[in-house]
């Protein structure tokens, strides 16, 4: 009910199936939002609880009932409450005792993203009426999807070091022009020297994206379609919908660099807590040690210049820019989303609890909706830059635009299982399609023009 999937649902049979929503501390909500399984086929009927204690109930909203005319999102008002806990109470549908939801959430909508296309009217269910008349349209192409995950695309480009090549480990750092400029080879323009890139096609057959490791990439690397110097010098990252998945779990597709601490000394492994990876400085003092380097920055300046704007209402229009990664999980997730019928895009994250197994979501500029608030958004072109920097247990997201005070959200991590021994991490930046539905050829691309990472080193105190 809460994962941004239209196509999952909560389902129980029977008037007073509930599902409760703990948001923490009392807030004023004043809404509520919701989809439903077979939204256009049959009205849904519901209540909203609401509670301060989680003991005493009063309802926000009684006798609730879905348009019946849509799949996508349904805003139900209230009058402003004060409640910490929201509970749905189903009441079954129009067709059966079913209680079916896809998606929900409570809302402020002074301060949560409340677009008027989620007020049911005819112009709203006739624009999901095409979209799905287009959807079936074009369902001939689906025979072309089979390959969607081959990568069989792109130019073949040999890489710099595949026949010689020679270095001194780890990669010397390159010296760098102030600004990056129009000519240079990607690893002339940035330090590339402890990065490799993940390349969303499979030219080498072996059922896997082609990774194009450090020693390449300083030595200049390029890919005229997905990785490339702009024309204004900066470093175009480019990815489409089709391509190689990096593992069978994977959904997506992406143009993605990631941190490789060892700069090119193959001797060290690319897993594990080692010198190629690093540690918060909250894990155990024997993983900081082994480690690489403790703590992190991530610093990257960009713009973007495409998103998707094919396939469903979930995934159109988002992809993820920046990340953090351990061994299994993401502390971080960056994304940049824009709808096609918007003029800019929002930027929020996702931190991944490992041991509720959940994702929390904060909001940068907008939210997952990919709605602006109140028009604050990002737009295409609109350069803007991030940071994000780990001390311990406490992560630090920034965002920076000219001319804006900048946006931060600081995320506690102590209870999210991160300074356990064994978790490393890696920074990941580029690229990561997260549309899956749309046209094959449909893609995401942005242009960087700073991208800077930082570690400290383990000190004993």
């Amino acid at each position: 009910m809460f994962d941004n999937d239209l196509k999952t649902r909560w389902s129980a049979n029977g008037a007073g199936e509930n599902v409760t929503y703990d948001y923490g501390s009392v807030n004023t909500f004043d809404a509520v939002r919701l989809a439903f399984h077979k939204g256009n086929a049959r009205s849904t009927l519901f209540d909203i609880e609401v509670s301060v204690d989680g003991k005493t109930w009063t309802k926000a909203l009684e006798g609730g009932e879905s348009s019946g005319a849509v799949n996508g999102y349904e805003r139900f008002s209230f009058d402003p409450v004060e409640a910490r806990y929201v509970r749905y109470v189903g009441k079954g549908n129009s067709k059966s005792s079913w209680n079916s939801v896809t998606e929900f959430a409570a809302l402020n909508c002074a301060i949560n993203s409340c677009p008027t296309n989620h007020i049911i009217t005819e112009e709203v269910i006739a624009a999901e009426k095409a979209a799905e008349a287009k959807k079936k349209a074009t369902a001939k192409v689906d025979d072309k999807r089979k390959d969607l995950r081959k990568g069989n695309f792109g130019a073949v480009v040999a890489l710099p070091c595949a026949t010689s090549c020679k270095w001194d480990v780890p990669l010397q750092q390159p010296v760098l022009p102030d600004t990056p400029k129009a000519g240079n080879k990607p690893g002339e323009n940035f330090d590339l020297t402890s990065w490799y890139i993940s390349m969303p096609f499979d030219h080498d057959k072996n059922g896997k994206p082609d990774n194009v490791y450090e020693w390449d990439l300083a030595n200049g690397y390029e890919h005229p379609e997905l990785f490339y110097t702009a024309d204004d010098g900066g470093l175009v990252f480019k990815t489409y919908i089709k391509g190689a998945r990096t593992s069978k779990n994977t959904k997506f597709a992406r143009t993605e660099m990631r941190e490789m601490l060892r700069q090119g000394d193959k001797s060290v492994d690319t897993k594990g807590v080692n010198k190629n990876n690093w540690v918060f400085s909250s894990a155990p003092i024997e993983d900081q040690k082994a480690a690489g380097g403790v703590d992190g920055v991530l610093e990257a300046t960009l713009k973007i210049d495409h998103t998707t704007t094919t396939g469903e209402l979930n995934e159109v229009g988002r992809f993820i820019i920046g990340q953090i990664h351990d061994k299994d999980d993401e502390p971080i997730r960056l994304y940049y989303r824009k709808l096609p019928n918007q003029d800019k895009g929002t930027v929020y994250f996702a931190h991944e609890n490992t041991i509720k197994g959940t994702d929390k979501y904060y909001n940068l500029v907008g939210d997952m909706t990919g709605v602006p608030k109140d028009g604050d958004g990002i737009a295409l072109g609109e350069v803007f830059s991030y940071r994000i920097a780990v001390v311990g247990n406490e992560m630090t997201v920034t965002l920076m635009r000219d001319g804006k005070p900048d946006v931060i959200q600081v995320v506690d991590m102590t209870e999210s299982g991160y300074d356990v021994g064994g978790k490393y991490m890696y920074f990941k930046a580029g690229v990561y399609n997260q549309n899956i539905t749309g046209d094959p050829d449909d893609y995401v691309q942005a242009t960087f023009y700073q991208l800077k990472k930082s570690h400290s080193k383990f000190a004993a105190k």
